[in-house]
């Protein structure tokens, strides 16, 4: 239905199917127009050539009148009537030439002669046929052509009959003159909707083929096509224009936030390392003026503030780290690739969480089993799982409920709702929380570097940007759903390789 639909949709089928429509009426009145002009022409041709043979018929009667006036035998009996009988043999051999039946009888009813014809027939050309005209005759399921006429002279009444089938060579050629003259008209139409079709679809084809490549339409030729691609071409250009604005200015901002960020973790860090590193100067130069002297109590405050000044710098060397791993593609070392049992990774996962997260958040799995294996870094997945299950755990300050599952999911063309995942086979992992939720506007920037919900002392904002950049890392796509009060879902899908072993 949906090709159906495509098809009756389309500029092409709207503009030649009202050519065909018309090519359809048109052969219909054409053929009407056939049928009766045959009939016409048929009938006017039969009519002429009786009336033609009537004419002879009726010469043949006057020729033998004529004679016998000119011997001056008309008032003898005898040779009027011997005049009269080759006059009717004369009439008989003129039927038996032109396939003729006839009836020769006197103005009493007395039959002179009977040529061919069926006592059934002949009681129905003496109802039936007219004076002067040719009649139309229906007899055992064949049409007959008669013609009615009179010699006066004689008071003869002549009927001579023409069989319809004699004229139907010439029927069947009229009848194909006219099927060859409506093959031509349709085969000209066809050639007219091709020439339609090729005209209207060749430029749109070659418009929507230079957009499906990502190039501006070139096309020249019919103005109405080349002003829509001129037109496309300017609009393609004005949205790159745009794009490319829009990108800086992305760019920029997330420049400025990047910045901001980094700014304001390294200067938490460095407040701490600056205060602790002048506490421990304060005291040194007491000692060293001798105002002071460094007991054991001293010197283990003074190890607190160098353990607070290393663990700072830590932290600082940390966020380095992440933000070394953020500032370029991440890619996996090939000596840490390889084949992964996700159930299993998820196994030891709950196992971990069990013993660390607060006992009032239930963990559960739900593994499917036979899954294939998955070819990436272990280290790497169980870390951005980790963190997912870390933001889940932050959500969820009262205590609820973390459940993980796997299962293998097809992603088909044309999916409407996600419709950046590429077709094909995946391991799926879903971590799903009952926490606070997140609105449309959080949930759009949980990925980015330095984003974040949570107070300044409790995250960085680098959690989820690291998930993002290890999943894109596999060659996979990690999707977020939430609802506020309600709680939160992630979605990772790693690619199957259609070598992967079950495990």
């Amino acid at each position: 239905m949906k090709v159906l639909r495509n098809i009756t949709r389309s500029l092409a089928f709207r503009i030649i199917m009202p050519v065909i429509a018309l090519v359809i009426l048109a052969g219909i009145g054409l053929y009407i127009f056939v049928l009766s002009s045959v009939s016409d022409f048929t009938d006017r041709h039969i009519k002429d050539a009786l009336m033609g043979m009537s004419r002879e018929i009726y010469n043949i009667c006057a020729r033998n009148l004529n004679e016998l006036l000119k011997t001056g035998a008309a008032s003898d009996e005898k040779a009027a009537r011997i005049k009269r009988g080759l006059t009717i043999g004369m009439i008989e051999d003129f039927m038996q030439q032109n396939n003729l039946k006839g009836i020769i009888a006197e103005k009493d009813n007395e039959v002179l002669l009977a040529y061919g014809l069926s006592p059934g027939l002949l009681k129905i050309v003496g109802k039936n046929a007219e004076h002067n005209t040719v009649s139309s005759l229906e007899y055992d399921d064949k049409k007959h052509y008669a013609y009615r006429m009179q010699f006066e002279p004689w008071d003869w009444q002549i009927v001579f009959i023409k069989d319809a089938a004699e004229y139907s060579s010439l029927i069947n050629n009229v009848r194909l003159a006219y099927m060859a003259t409506g093959a031509i008209l349709s085969i000209t139409a066809l050639l007219i909707l091709f020439y339609l079709n090729r005209s209207i679809k060749y430029p749109i084809n070659k418009i929507i083929a230079s957009l499906k490549a990502g190039e501006q339409p070139e096309y020249e030729g019919i103005y109405e096509f080349e002003f829509l691609s001129k037109s496309i071409s300017e609009m393609t250009a004005e949205r790159q224009r745009l794009m490319k604005q829009i990108i800086e200015e992305q760019k920029l901002k997330g420049i400025r936030v990047l910045a901001t960020g980094v700014a304001h973790n390294f200067n938490n860090m460095l407040v701490g390392v600056l205060g602790y590193a002048s506490l421990i100067s304060m005291k040194l130069e007491d000692a060293k003026r001798g105002k002071q002297t460094l007991q054991g109590e001293d010197i283990d405050e003074l190890l607190k503030y160098t353990e607070t000044i290393e663990s700072s710098a830590q932290k600082a060397s940390g966020l380095a780290r992440d933000l070394a791993g953020l500032s370029r593609k991440r890619m996996l070392e090939k000596e840490s690739v390889m084949p992964i049992d996700i159930n299993k990774l998820i196994t030891e996962l709950q196992r971990l969480l069990s013993g660390t997260f607060p006992k009032n958040i239930e963990i559960t799995a739900k593994m499917n089993d036979g899954l294939p294996a998955i070819k990436g870094d272990i280290m790497q997945l169980e870390q951005a799982l980790l963190n997912i299950a870390i933001n889940s755990k932050d959500a969820m300050p009262d205590g609820g409920k973390l459940t993980m599952k796997t299962f293998v999911t097809d992603i088909v063309n044309g999916n409407s709702k996600y419709h950046y995942l590429k077709a094909g086979k995946y391991v799926a992992i879903q971590i799903s929380d009952t926490g606070t939720g997140m609105d449309e506007a959080t949930l759009s920037h949980i990925f980015e570097p330095f984003f974040t919900t949570k107070p300044v002392d409790k995250g960085t904002g680098l959690g989820l940007a690291t998930v993002y950049s290890i999943i894109k890392a596999h060659h996979g796509y990690v999707i977020a759903e939430s609802i506020p009060d309600k709680g939160s879902t992630f979605t990772i899908y790693l690619p199957i390789e259609e070598k992967n072993p079950k495990l």
